[in-house]
């Protein structure tokens, strides 16, 4: 009997974030928070406030992860597994990017707020 390899959960969320990534139209962008290598296989979206904390699936809300970070973080606090030198590397990945109706600057600015909601509520 050959044992299957452990496939990552899929709970079926899609942004335009993670499509352009997966089609590789987000070339500067390579790695997450943790500092950890974004592959095209390994790409997930992780809520910055949990969607079983009351977070939404929304854009703001996400951020590009392995899926090994995601499920390792699971619904902890994002600041329980993130440095600021990895959320500064992982912002600027965006600034200045520009594709298909994308703009990495948005991101960036509702991303940073969403971290401050987040922290405000402790999540």
């Amino acid at each position: 009997m050959e044992i299957q390899p452990i496939q990552p959960v899929n709970f079926g969320y899609n942004d335009k974030l993670k499509q352009l990534f997966k089609k590789g139209k987000l070339p500067t962008v390579k790695y997450d928070i943790s500092g950890r290598k974004l592959t095209k296989k390994n790409v997930t979206l992780d809520h910055v406030i949990p969607k079983s904390k009351g977070g939404e699936s929304t854009t703001d809300n996400y951020m590009l992860a392995t899926a090994e970070f995601n499920h390792m973080r699971g619904n902890d606090p994002l600041r329980d597994h993130m440095t600021n030198k990895g959320l500064v590397r992982y912002l600027s990945q965006f600034i200045d990017v520009w594709v298909d109706g994308f703009s990495g600057n948005k991101y960036v600015k509702g991303l940073l707020k969403t971290l401050d909601e987040a922290n405000r509520l402790g999540v």
